[in-house]
């Protein structure tokens, strides 16, 4: 059987400083009924109900779009690493030809 609480919809300065409607849902119930810190929730609203449930769609886009940053992130570095060890190598080409002719290009 379903569990059923009772809160109170409270005001909070909202747009403009003009009172809002606001409604605070907290508690170790929560994480009872597989919500976790972080998680999306999708909130549907129709006839005077709210209807609050994951957003595992979300989750799951928000997932991949992470694996794709931090794979881009990795090729940059990886391509920052090598572009540095390119410019040490002309650098030090640049100042053996340097040291050699006593003349700089």
């Amino acid at each position: 059987m379903a569990k059923r609480r009772s809160i109170k919809v409270y005001g909070q300065s909202g747009y403009k400083y003009q009172e809002t409607p606001t409604i605070i849902l907290k508690g170790m119930w929560l994480k009872e009924l597989g919500f976790e810190i972080g998680d999306y929730i999708s909130i549907v609203c129709e006839d005077g109900k709210l209807t609050i449930t994951l957003d595992t769609e979300r989750a799951e886009r928000e997932k991949a779009e992470a694996e794709i940053m931090e794979s881009e992130s990795k090729a940059m570095r990886k391509r920052v690493k090598e572009k540095r060890r390119q410019l040490l190598e002309q650098r030090v080409a640049e100042s053996q030809i340097e040291y050699v002719t006593g003349t700089k290009e």
